[in-house]
């Protein structure tokens, strides 16, 4: 099993319907994919569940939230909910508005894990638990992971529970000057948390410890361009000069801080690839709680419904390449 975490510090750049279509391509492929919602606006859960749907979720009390309850209210080991089965090969730990609560509680963590207290690591390590158990429980080959745009607490122990990340992003200034924010926070998280597993072997608490500590050196698998518009199967004018921008910004922002800290790099390219302007299709999708590419022609008329067909080919690609360099930096 592996985890995927999709960030990105910049909000707004379509992270959620990236991940959503690149997780059901796969499974549509064969694999068993578990979707986590960690980001407390639940976006990913709304793409894939009804309103009605999700109504039930909260009646079971089967959220990250309720899964993560004890160890808010440090009162035991996260509470292990069944994920939801959205498709053959494909389930959801649903998110929860709640979730922040959880936050709140995780500066005063990393301080005590730093410092090689018990305490700590156990509530650090507890969504890295939470995801290990869950896809052990449904044969996961993959655990794609939804993050908030923010460079918070939370995003940090779930990306140090990470094997890598993907960076969504629009051709546009405000993107790219996310770019660097990214790659110094992971950066800082990498080198910290390499403190707190020292402080933990000098204390002893790592012995102590039921688990294993992740290892903590998510590694940038790349970057994906979307959402612009497109002339003739080509970026608009406009949005040319940002895109020419990207790899360089990129390379520098994210990739030289994380080389700097020991994190594996993969040798391929940094861009993953780009996803242009599908209108109205992803709101049609949304609406349906479907991929892109299983509208069906009922849905999706004439050359829309062609362009939504055509679009699991596109998410099939990505899929493919993240698994590529996955495997390029994880043995």
């Amino acid at each position: 099993m592996k985890t995927v975490s999709f960030f990105n510090h910049k909000g707004g750049v379509g992270k959620t319907t990236l991940l959503f279509n690149v997780g059901l391509a796969m499974a549509k492929h064969g694999k068993t994919v578990l979707f986590i919602d960690a980001d407390a606006q639940t976006n990913l859960t709304g793409a894939a569940l009804s309103s009605d749907k999700y109504e039930e979720v909260l009646n079971r009390k089967a959220t990250i939230y309720n899964a993560l309850e004890p160890v808010i209210k440090t009162i035991g080991e996260p509470n292990f909910v069944e994920p939801v089965k959205i498709r053959d090969g494909a389930y959801l730990l649903p998110g929860d508005i709640r979730l922040s609560e959880f936050e709140e509680v995780l500066p005063a963590a990393w301080t005590d894990s730093i410092a090689g207290i018990y305490q700590g690591f156990q509530r650090t390590t507890a969504v890295d638990r939470l995801t290990r158990h869950l896809a052990a429980q449904v044969g996961a080959d993959y655990v794609l992971v939804d993050l908030g745009p923010s460079v918070g607490a939370l995003n940090r122990v779930v990306m140090l529970g990470s094997d890598g990340f993907v960076v969504p992003l629009a051709p546009d200034l405000f993107s790219l000057t996310a770019l660097p924010s990214v790659g110094k926070s992971v950066h800082r998280w990498v080198e910290e948390w390499r403190t707190a597993k020292q402080s933990a072997a000098r204390t002893g608490v790592a012995d102590d410890l039921p688990y294993d500590l992740p290892a903590g050196t998510p590694s940038p698998l790349g970057y994906v361009s979307q959402q612009f518009a497109s002339y003739r199967s080509a970026p608009a004018a406009a949005f040319q000069r940002w895109i020419d921008k990207i790899p360089q910004t990129y390379e520098s922002g994210v990739v030289g801080p994380l080389r700097s800290a020991g994190v594996t790099i993969p040798a391929a390219s940094a861009r993953l690839g780009e996803v242009k302007n599908l209108s109205s299709l992803v709101p049609m999708a949304q609406q349906k709680n479907l991929a892109v590419f299983e509208l069906t022609g009922s849905e999706a008329r004439g050359s829309q419904y062609t362009r939504a067909q055509d679009t699991l080919k596109l998410f099939k690609d990505l899929s493919d390449r993240i698994v590529t360099r996955l495997d390029q930096v994880v043995v």
